[in-house]
């Protein structure tokens, strides 16, 4: 029996440790984007501050406006930097309400560059007050990041890049779906979806979907694939118990 247990405790350190593993890989494929999000606003404070110290001695009332706007982009700067770390950081593994417009919110931040560079267009559902789910934060992203980030590959290239993320909440359950305009699946690889290590990306490692999909039943939810429909790309569906 100790033998036993000791093997589960060891099997339930190495998930948690392939967890982190997959948000660390994640954070580096977005890290990029970051320093695009953080330095055009950077250079842009250098501007104003420069442009308002020119205009210091001639013509202050201009230079209220620039720190104000000086002001706005190093909160946004904040905001970013602090995404960043919430995300890096170990989740606890406990579990509790969420409200799943702030998970939407911080995925979509933290997947903006990739987004603005390809000129992706977006549909956001509108939510009903106060909607929660039973997750952690922190896995909550990581799930929602990594559909976003195959979602937007899943386009790369494409003249009309668009993105749907739909909530239906009943009851009990809420079930968030994330589609995109791509080219769908593969049958191949749509028999394979959730099999570790099974990728059609050249630098993928294939345990984006198996982890999501583990985080997911950890939270007593589900994570599946729709049916392609015509015309069509791909679509999950992620399903969480709704918090009371």
């Amino acid at each position: 029996m100790r033998e036993r247990r000791a093997a589960e405790q060891r099997l339930v350190q190495m998930q948690s440790d392939l967890v982190q593993a997959n948000k660390l890989a994640t954070l580096g494929q977005v890290s990029a984007g970051f320093a695009h999000e953080v330095n055009q606003p950077l250079a842009t404070i250098r501007l104003l501050a420069e442009n308002g110290r020119a205009l210091l001695d001639r013509d202050p009332a201009p230079v209220a406006a620039n720190l104000d706007r000086i002001i706005g982009m190093t909160d946004r700067i904040g905001q970013i930097t602090a995404e960043l770390r919430n995300f890096s950081r170990k989740a606890t593994g406990a579990v509790g309400a969420v409200a799943l417009e702030d998970a939407i919110q911080a995925s979509l931040m933290l997947t903006a560059s990739r987004r603005r560079t390809s000129a992706m267009a977006f549909d956001l559902p509108d939510l009903p007050p106060g909607l929660a789910v039973r997750a952690e934060a922190v896995r909550l992203e990581q799930i929602l990041v990594n559909l976003l980030t195959n979602a937007h590959d899943a386009q790369e290239g494409r003249p009309d890049p668009r993105i749907a993320i739909t909530v239906r909440a009943e009851a009990d359950r809420v079930a968030l779906t994330i589609r995109d305009n791509g080219p769908g699946l593969a049958p191949a690889m749509a028999a394979q979806l959730f099999t570790p290590f099974a990728t059609d990306k050249p630098q993928g490692l294939g345990l984006g979907l198996v982890i999501s999909r583990d985080i997911a039943r950890d939270f007593g939810g589900e994570l599946d694939a729709l049916p392609p429909e015509p015309g069509q790309g791909a679509a999950f569906r992620l399903t969480l118990p709704r918090a009371a």
